[in-house]
């Protein structure tokens, strides 16, 4: 379903609630990390930093199956035919993916106690930042060199 060439009120407080919530996780992830290895080794973890990560986890794959749910019912700006473009709807797929993927690899490491998860979960991490800087990027180079504006439908609600 498509609309208007911008995005909801609703839509763009996801995205970018989103995005702070996975910064988060990412820059302060070494606590869940010394927290895994500690249980691991039969210690108990140290301070609370794990939870606030699993927390955080929680809230990010929430929002993001809210936000998919948000893309259904109000729909999306209209993806345009260039190879560009593809590439980019590409990208947005995998990032939704992965920001539903990742929690769910870190609940299945982290509560359900299975080790095999924590890699993936890691390798899944780091590629959700990979995608969001070239996501980043690509809308500064159509704002400010391309200048389609196109940065400004998930600032200003339609």
């Amino acid at each position: 379903m498509t609309q208007d060439p911008g995005y909801t009120k609703l839509q763009i407080s996801l995205h970018w609630a989103v995005a702070g919530l996975v910064l988060f996780n990412y820059l302060f992830g070494e606590t869940m990390e010394r927290a895994f290895d500690a249980v691991r080794e039969g210690a108990e973890p140290a301070g609370v930093g794990h939870y606030l990560h699993v927390i955080v986890g929680i809230l990010v794959l929430v929002l993001t199956l809210v936000r998919i749910g948000a893309r259904f019912i109000s729909g999306a700006p209209e993806k345009g035919p260039t190879p560009g473009d593809k590439v980019a709807a590409g990208l947005q797929g995998l990032l939704y993916l992965l920001t539903v993927l990742v929690p769910v690899l870190g609940m299945t490491a982290w509560g359900g106690g299975q080790g095999w998860a924590a890699g993936p979960h890691v390798i899944g991490a780091n590629a959700i930042m990979l995608l969001a800087v070239l996501h980043a990027l690509s809308a500064l180079f159509h704002q400010y060199v391309l200048k389609d504006r196109l940065l400004l439908r998930m600032m200003r609600a339609r």
